[in-house]
């Protein structure tokens, strides 16, 4: 009898182990590329960051802005859709290393001259997505908006990848302009 017993309850464990092991799941490693799932605007407060840097393949890296702005329109309000603009020109700016664009852009030239590590003939741009766009701030009427891509190190011969984060608001004047890259 006590056998008896003791042989169900070790059946009923094993039983009961085998049910729980069915929900356990493979451990993955954290995906730090630039494919990264697009996260809910307001759930998003990291700041911009670079990974570690990669050996490039120099003949299949591609220059370009290949994200469709257009599409995040309806994740801001008619009166925010600026900022979308002058996002994408300062994007188009570092892809096609147009200078007088990218510091077009800011809100003064003090801030604009502050900016010029991003702006290097050395680096060439491949920006492909748009990790979070916040615009329900409490203090201020901005747009952050974070931009996921590569940056191509020329005279390094690195590819990394790269999370920047756009804060674009009204100046005085009314006109969208960039207060910070970070």
């Amino acid at each position: 009898m006590l056998k008896t017993i003791a042989r169900m309850l070790m059946l009923m464990s094993l039983i009961f182990l085998a049910a729980c092991a069915g929900d356990v799941k493979p451990i993955e490693e954290p995906n730090t590329g630039a494919n990264t799932p697009t996260q809910s605007p307001a759930m998003n407060t990291q700041k911009p960051q670079n990974t570690e840097p990669k050996q490039p393949n120099e003949t299949s890296f591609k220059a370009e802005l290949s994200i469709n702005l257009k599409s995040y329109s309806d994740q801001l309000t008619e009166y925010d859709l600026p900022a979308l603009e002058v996002l994408e020109k300062n994007l188009t700016a570092l892809v096609e290393h147009d200078h007088t664009l990218f510091q077009s852009g800011f809100v003064n030239k003090k801030l604009a001259d502050a900016m010029e590590p991003y702006y290097d003939e050395q680096y060439q741009y491949k920006f492909t997505d748009i990790e979070s766009i916040d615009s329900m701030l409490p203090n201020e009427h901005q747009v952050n908006i974070t931009v996921t891509g590569q940056r191509l190190d020329m005279a390094a011969k690195t590819v990394e990848n790269v999370k920047m984060l756009y804060a674009i608001r009204p100046n005085d004047q009314g006109e969208w302009v960039i207060y910070i890259i970070d």
